[in-house]
């Protein structure tokens, strides 16, 4: 058995207008092969769903739409494994010097759950 990552999209319905957002989320299991990673990524997707009634008593859905990637991580996690990355457009008035010092100690993270 290996550790796969699944990048999963819902979408979130809202009634009666329909698709109000999409939200991406990236999980970690373990299956033997990538056929049943496919299979296990739409498992644990599905737990994802849910309708319930908002504060207006309007119906809302959330609904597994894809499997945006798939990955093979290995047949052990490591600590400080890199299990996502993604390139980031930067901001046409963002101009930032060869020699120039972040600090990154000084972020102040959000959570995303």
């Amino acid at each position: 058995m290996s550790w796969f990552s699944a990048k999963l999209r819902v979408a979130c319905l809202i009634e009666p207008a329909g698709l109000s957002r999409y939200m991406d989320s990236i999980h970690l299991f373990k299956a033997s092969d990538f056929s049943e990673a496919t299979r296990r990524a739409v498992e644990v997707g599905k737990v994802h769903e849910q309708e319930y009634l908002n504060a207006e008593g309007w119906r809302v859905r959330w609904v597994l739409v894809s499997i945006i990637s798939l990955d093979l991580i290995g047949d052990e996690l490591t600590d400080g494994a890199e299990v996502y990355s993604e390139p980031v457009e930067i901001n046409a008035n963002e101009a930032v010097g060869f020699d120039h010092v972040f600090f990154p100690e000084k972020s102040e993270p959000t959570q995303t759950i």
